[in-house]
């Protein structure tokens, strides 16, 4: 018989009557529907639970049916009285279906503590973690839930575990001003240490809690140049997400400037990259390395000419970088402006004392090239293009060939 039947047959039947057609078809208990409903799960939405505990007795019943959490589904709904059953039935007090939360949080939230005492006597992990880390204290410390606290530290849950962001019970507590339970922690030997403040520093930017970030920063001391395990810094973090007015709280507090992106590049030459010259100013004065370079050598002055950052170029020149800084190939800017076809920036870089004789290594054979021969072999290429061409003029000296 179909399950879609039973549960046909159960909603005319009277109660001594719909246990008897389950007696008689006990051997369908734990088939589920077309949309995976099962009948306890029926039962319990209609609110039958006393026939619920009726078939949780069916020697054929399965307390552990896959892809059904039968306790956390009681719990949520408050029926304890089908909880202990399934408890009793040697129901699983540690199965949890991907997304939702575990029996005992779910006991917690209800504060249902006598019946999170018997989970726990039944073989409940205390500390159970979410599919993000959380464990029953870590929930109750930052919603705020003394009670629950209470009942947690009591059954022996560890203070110390972190979630995936790092966050431990305390660190939570303390950010959300849970003052009672940060007393409560502490009294059971919790500690603010600096691994928890810095993964906590990076967590909460990473979410938009400012005001926590600079708490962290101003009132703990946390160090503003972490980073996390990408390598990406606070400042990098800041300088990704446009985050101006916290790129210039950071320089205020004094963070390290000569620091790279995730990509490698320093994060100088990012701001080459965009054109920001405000930036790149206030960076120099705090400390920036100008000159700074990738693991491929190219600087910021690199960035901005492969960018075409004119202006950006000529204030870096301004603040003294050198013009004529060569990458690991050879390449400089005038190079680049060249392979680019970029006139105009060629033209600037000619006027800031370019040197066109030096030369970079091409990636598919060994012959070295001027800018000028750079530009003539990619308007050999795209003949109809005259900027690289344009360029070549530009480079070739007085009573010279294009080609020479």
């Amino acid at each position: 018989m179909k399950t879609e039947d039973l549960i046909g047959q159960l909603e005319i039947r009277s109660p001594s009557s719909a246990l008897e057609f389950l007696h008689e078809n006990s051997e369908h208990i734990n088939v589920t529907t077309d949309d995976e409903l099962s009948i306890l799960e029926y039962l319990l939405s209609k609110g039958l639970s006393r026939l619920a505990c009726e078939i949780i007795k069916f020697e054929s019943f399965d307390p552990n049916l896959l892809g059904h959490n039968y306790l956390q589904a009681a719990l949520a709904l408050g029926y304890t009285d089908v909880a202990l059953n399934l408890l009793e039935k040697g129901c699983n007090p540690n199965y949890c279906l991907e997304g939702r939360s575990s029996a005992l949080l779910t006991c917690l939230e209800n504060e249902f503590f006598d019946i999170a005492a018997t989970m726990i006597k039944h073989g409940a992990e205390v500390d159970i973690r979410s599919d993000k880390g959380w464990t029953p204290l870590i929930w109750a410390s930052i919603k705020g839930r003394t009670k629950a606290v209470d009942f947690l530290l009591d059954q022996g849950a560890n203070i110390d575990i972190c979630n995936d962001d790092g966050w431990n019970a305390l660190t939570g507590a303390f950010f959300k001003r849970r003052t009672e339970i940060v007393a409560l922690l502490q009294e059971k030997g919790a500690v603010f240490g600096s691994k928890y403040a810095e993964a906590a520093l990076l967590s909460a930017y990473d979410n938009g809690y400012l005001d926590v970030a600079k708490h962290l920063i101003e009132e703990r001391g946390t160090s503003i140049n972490i980073a996390d395990e990408n390598n990406a810094s606070l400042l990098c973090k800041a300088v990704a997400k446009g985050d101006w007015p916290f790129v210039t709280y950071l320089l205020d507090h004094g963070v390290d400037v000569n620091v790279f992106s995730k990509t490698g590049k320093p994060l100088i030459a990012i701001l080459a990259r965009d054109g920001n010259e405000q930036y790149i100013t206030a960076f120099v004065k705090c400390g920036a390395d100008i000159h700074l370079s990738s693991t491929a050598g190219s600087t910021a002055i690199h960035e901005a000419a492969n960018y075409n950052q004119i202006s950006t170029l000529e204030k870096l020149v301004e603040l003294g970088a050198n013009v004529n800084a060569q990458n690991n190939s050879g390449r400089t800017a005038l190079i680049v402006a060249a392979i680019n076809g970029y006139l105009e920036l060629a033209e600037k870089l000619i006027e800031l004392g370019a040197n066109s004789e030096l030369q970079s290594k091409s990636s598919t054979e060994e012959r070295l090239y001027t800018a000028k021969q750079w530009a003539f072999r990619f308007c050999r290429k795209k003949r109809h293009d005259c900027a690289y061409k344009k360029v070549a003029e530009l480079l070739t000296l007085p009573g010279h060939l294009i080609d020479d």
